[in-house]
């Protein structure tokens, strides 16, 4: 059987509770021997290491100082537009509804023999009405999902003219791409719209877009205006004799 007993220390103070009792080889084990032991020896295990701290040289205090307000950007993700394309949009296309991004104008397009691809050219104040070929129209701001611009000339009946299915339809497309995705679709002689699918793309950031002025200097050029009959292409559908060739007695 276990034998318990208590003492008092030399200072008056009941020391642990210990258990003595027989072990199998018929020695007395003492239960606070025990827990002194286990004391001991946890107070004999080496502590953690503490992690060193790093001082970072002194030449590397004042980087901070180096670089410019991040706000400025870093010229990788701005995006800057070189050149606008015009004519009307390919793929799935969005109409900028700001009145301050579309104008009336009168337009010529120029077609090439051989060539598939159109020129544009915006004829100045005084060659409005000056040529049949040329028709008025609304220059509207088209954007696709990544984010590039384009110039659609939205042709218009002349004064007394008539409008055609085409040119009628074409307009309500592009009233409809204010209000969502779509793309044009010819059927027969009219242009239809299909929408795009739940997801194609967020609406446009509209406010990424140049001003207007800007888009058109970029769509149309240095020489993209006829202003006079000096314009390359004025004399070319007025019949004039090419700019510097020489007379060769017949005129």
């Amino acid at each position: 059987m276990a034998d318990k007993s208590v003492t008092k220390d030399d200072v008056g103070n009941p020391p642990a509770q210990t258990t003595t009792t027989n072990g199998s080889d018929g020695q007395t084990i003492d239960a606070g021997d025990m827990v002194q032991e286990a004391k001991a020896a946890a107070a004999a295990k080496p502590a953690s290491p503490k992690k060193q701290e790093h001082k970072p040289p002194d030449d590397a205090l004042d980087l901070d100082s180096l670089w410019l307000d991040s706000s400025l950007g870093d010229g990788l993700v701005d995006t800057h537009i070189h050149s606008v394309l015009i004519g009307k949009p390919k793929n799935f296309f969005r109409v900028n509804p700001d009145p301050a991004y579309r104008r009336r104008t009168e337009i010529y397009v120029h077609k090439v023999d051989g060539v598939i691809d159109e020129q544009y050219f915006i004829m100045g104040p005084e060659m409005r009405g000056r040529f049949e070929e040329a028709t008025p129209c609304t220059l509207v701001t088209v954007i696709y999902r990544d984010g590039t611009p384009r110039l659609w000339p939205l042709k218009l009946p002349k004064d007394g003219g008539h409008d055609n299915e085409a040119w009628m339809s074409a307009r309500a497309a592009a009233r409809n791409g204010m209000d969502g995705w779509v793309k044009l679709v010819w059927v027969s002689r009219a242009y239809q719209t299909r929408k795009a699918q739940s997801g194609y793309a967020p609406d446009p950031d509209w406010s990424k877009l140049p001003p207007f002025d800007e888009l058109i200097k970029l769509a149309f050029g240095a020489h993209g205006i006829i202003r006079d009959e000096n314009h390359p292409i004025a004399r070319d559908l007025l019949g004039a004799k090419p700019k510097g060739e020489e007379d060769d007695g017949l005129s």
